[in-house]
């Protein structure tokens, strides 16, 4: 996995296919491990796929100093300007999803299309999880073993359904997020990031093509705030995955990718 300066740190990235790129941005202490290569090869069938590990998160640097989504953004931006990518469809997941809106917002140049899957545009307008998935989230790392921590979000990542049909899914899912510990200080920082992002009033701004997409069992980040986005950004497409939860890329796969395909082609 290859690193690369970008700025004051090193982010690690991997670089997938040929063709137009696609920068696919992951939410919150996820990494690069997270995604699954099957997932990654199909889509790079049809672009050139970029993921990266935020900092603070898989193997980036973490800095000790503190970080907003801001940064984050930068870190994004920095690293298209490192591979020499002028302009690439984007593509965000949750955490990621905000990141992907500040980047259009503050970058609209550097992106042809842009997807936003199971994510909010901040806390003026934001349709809060139960009080239970919010205690899971908060839940001190500290206190926790990474599988622990791991099998306590996935426990609100997908559906009930899900994880109960799928044990070697999940199985995997644990191995991935476990290769690579975020620290309990660089998980605080990106809730704390989160919490204090919003970008709600500028939406109406964004002119670049624009889908929303979610699941409609998503107990993370409900899905009426897919359809806030949808509402707030000009001519939004909105597409529902109505079997998933909050990672319809794996609970629905090949409608995701089709999805995913046909709007960025």
């Amino acid at each position: 996995m290859p690193k690369v300066k970008v700025k004051d740190i090193n982010l690690n990235y991997e670089s997938f296919g040929e063709g137009f790129p696609l920068i696919m941005i992951l939410g919150l202490e996820s990494n690069i491990d997270w995604w699954g290569r099957s997932l990654l090869r199909k889509i790079s069938n049809h672009f050139r796929v970029i993921v990266f590990d935020n900092r603070g998160t898989g193997r980036s640097d973490a800095p000790d100093i503190k970080f907003t989504l801001k940064t984050l953004i930068e870190d994004t931006v920095g690293l298209m300007d490192v591979l020499n990518i002028e302009q690439a469809h984007v593509f965000g997941h949750s955490m990621g999803g905000r990141i992907a809106q500040g980047v259009v917002l503050n970058y609209p140049k550097r992106v042809k299309k842009l997807i936003i899957c199971s994510s909010s545009c901040g806390e003026s307008k934001l349709i809060p999880a139960s009080p239970e998935v919010i205690h899971i989230v908060r839940k001190p790392r500290e206190n926790q073993s990474p599988e622990e921590a791991a099998k306590n979000m996935l426990s609100i990542f997908y559906t009930k359904e899900f994880l109960k049909k799928n044990p070697k899914i999940v199985e995997i899912a644990i191995q991935n997020m476990t290769k690579v510990k975020t620290s309990p200080k660089s998980y605080n920082q990106q809730l704390e990031a989160i919490a204090t992002f919003d970008v709600c009033e500028r939406l109406k701004k964004i002119n670049t093509e624009t889908c929303v997409m979610h699941g409609k069992k998503d107990q993370l980040v409900p899905p009426q705030n897919g359809e806030v986005l949808a509402k707030l950004i000009p001519n939004a497409k909105l597409v529902l995955f109505k079997n998933s939860g909050h990672v319809p890329f794996v609970e629905e796969r090949e409608k995701f990718i089709k999805s995913l395909i046909d709007f960025f082609k």
